[in-house]
């Protein structure tokens, strides 16, 4: 993941449930702010896992200030303002897909060093607002974190790249023109070997 950072792309993580996806990121992080990052981090994840998140970043990385973004409207925007005016008041936000498309306004102004989506399949369709929303942050680097393989459809691939690395597998229409038809319909193997070769290298 920081190789990737460091070329400036970004990457799915995409090992199986309980291989350690959470520690992996907690280490990019810790490292990146244990070296002075100033530029806050933002992290994505079912309602279910926020503060699961925020646990095991105060246990594992316990010098770094994290908040999570829940509670009411009114402290939501109050904490993200505060963020806004000094953006390294909180090192690590986590905030869940539900109450990203209920806040976007509310990000347009603030840059992030990390953006982290956990469970990515959330975005598989890209014309859900929990797409359109992540994808509507402004971060330095991207990672997803799947524990789901991503080869499930070529549509849900496509859609967390354009979260990653918009532009990479270019647009729908020309990705479905030049790979989803010709593997999905024609089962071309030069054509999913070209795809595969593409890919590989920010599937870890």
């Amino acid at each position: 993941m920081k190789t990737l950072d460091q070329y400036g792309f970004g990457g799915i993580l995409a090992d199986d449930m309980g291989l350690g996806k959470t520690l992996q990121t907690i280490a990019l992080l810790e490292d990146a702010y244990s070296r002075g990052e100033t530029l806050p981090s933002l992290i994505v994840c079912p309602a279910s896992l926020v503060y699961n998140w925020e646990c095991e970043i105060r246990r594992f990385a316990p010098k770094r200030r994290v908040w999570s973004l829940a509670g009411s409207s009114t402290a939501r925007g109050e904490l993200l303002q505060s963020v806004r005016e000094n953006p390294s008041f909180c090192q690590i936000l986590i905030t869940s897909y539900d109450l990203l498309k209920r806040d976007i306004s509310l990000y347009q102004d603030i840059r992030f060093r990390f953006q982290i989506i956990d469970e990515a399949q959330y975005i598989k369709n890209a014309a859900t607002q929990s797409a359109r929303a992540v994808k509507a942050v402004s971060a330095q680097s991207r990672f997803a974190l799947t524990g789901t393989p991503v080869e499930n459809r070529l549509g849900e691939l496509w859609s967390i790249f354009d979260y990653l690395m918009p532009g990479f597998l270019y647009n729908y229409p020309t990705f479905k023109n030049r790979y989803e038809s010709a593997i999905v319909n024609d089962q071309d193997k030069e054509t999913s070997d070209r795809l595969r070769r593409l890919v590989h290298p920010f599937i870890l």
